[in-house]
Formats: structure tokens, sequence, C-alpha cells
């Protein structure tokens, strides 16, 4: 056998394990499918007034802090909505991780006070009220608007995001914020003072 025939055949070899190879990887990745990269991008930022009628950037927490950011049922109220509830009953494992929590809804400064009243406590985190008030004409669910929580009849719609401590947050491909998938897996580890690793 010469030279030429014995490089056809090495060649062929080459050939034939590099397609294997590649067969292999292709039933891997059918079988595994490689976990797509959720992009991050800074959070949208918003200002409103809190149950004690304070102004809240969330610009001024973005970059500091981890933020839990809650969008809660206003009519629920903030005593009775079970994300709220669960981070009231678990602040304090919350508070000594240094996660900031802020919970925004439709309900007034007024009725977040009476929650308040209601629970016997003062609420340890800031609660929003989500209209704009800094134009001439109130502008109503702005931080909703902004995060994608706004459902197609115009209803407030809540939901859990994570902002982490570079001020982002994971972004869908419909260019709104994403909110946390399982709630309760993500509060509960919340309240062990655990940042999930999630989006």
């Amino acid at each position: 056998m010469g030279r030429r025939e014995y490089a056809v055949i090495v060649a062929g070899l080459i050939i034939l394990s590099l397609v294997i190879f590649r067969e292999n990887q292709i039933d891997q990745w059918r079988k595994n499918p490689p976990q797509s990269i959720v992009p991050r991008r800074l959070a949208p930022k918003f200002q409103l007034a809190d149950h004690r009628r304070n102004i809240v950037k969330l610009e001024g927490l973005l970059g500091r802090h981890q933020i839990v950011l809650i969008f809660f049922d206003g009519e629920s109220g903030v005593d009775g909505d079970p994300r709220t509830k669960s981070v009231i009953e678990n602040f304090p494992a919350l508070s000594a991780s240094g996660i900031k929590i802020l919970a925004v809804s439709t309900a007034t400064p007024y009725a977040n006070e009476q929650a308040e009243e209601r629970l016997g406590q003062p609420i340890p985190f800031s609660v929003l009220t989500d209209v704009d008030f800094s134009n001439l004409a109130p502008r109503p669910l702005p931080a909703h608007t902004a995060w994608g929580k706004v459902s197609e009849t115009g209803e407030p719609e809540s939901g859990v995001f994570l902002i982490g401590r570079d001020g982002t947050v994971a972004f869908g491909d419909n260019g709104f914020p994403i909110a946390v998938a399982d709630e309760n897996s993500v509060l509960k580890q919340l309240s062990q003072g655990v940042w999930p690793t999630v989006n």
C-alpha cells in the first residue's frame, strides 16, 4: 500500500471520527439543551410616595443593595397579599442579609396605613402607591407600566422581581423585566436570608 492510499485511509478515519463526534454532540444537546443566557439591564427607575408620604426613588437604591421588588394586590392589602405577608413575617432574616424590600400597588397611602394598623406593628419596608404626582396631571401605574405589570385591559398585575447589587434585572424578549417564575420558592429562600440564584 502506497503513501497515497495510506493518506486516504487516515483522512477517511479522521472524517468518520469527526462525524461520530458531531452526532454524539447533537444527541447530547437534544437531551440537555444548553441554557440560554438571560440578558440583564439596569432596572427601570421610578419614584413613588410611600405609606408615610415620603418620596422613594428606586434610583437611590440601585447599585447599593440587593432589592426585592414586589408588585402586590392592592385590594388584598399589604397585610393580605401572600407575597408581602411572607416578607413581613420573615423580615428580620432579610434585613440581616442587607436585602431591601419595596412593595408597590395601587392602594393609597391611607389604605396602607390602615393595613399597618391591622397588623398592629409598623411595616418595616416601603409600601409605595403607584401614582406619579410629579406631573400636573397625576399619572396612574407608572411603575407597573415600566415593569410590564399591566394587563391588556389596563389592570395592575402582581409579581416579584430580583434586582442585583449592580442595579440590574433580568429582561425578556418583550423588552420588560422578568418576574420570578416560582414565587414560593424564591420567597422561601429569601426568608432564610438567601439571595436566590434565578434569572
